[in-house]
């Protein structure tokens, strides 16, 4: 994830069940990151590939 030097990190929260919250907390340490961390790349990935579909 790339800050611009005008572009503000935004914070959020958001509740997950218990199950998936495993699932991510397996794949953040495979990646050795945060959950927190892996959780804002795929929300960022995602919206991107949005984005860029969205203007097709």
């Amino acid at each position: 994830m790339q800050n611009k030097t005008n572009d503000m990190t935004k914070r959020m929260t958001i509740s997950v069940e218990d199950d998936v919250y495993a699932i991510l907390e397996e794949w953040a340490n495979q990646e050795v990151r945060t959950v927190a961390n892996l959780a804002a790349a795929l929300v960022t990935l995602q919206a991107r590939e949005r984005q860029q579909t969205k203007g097709k």
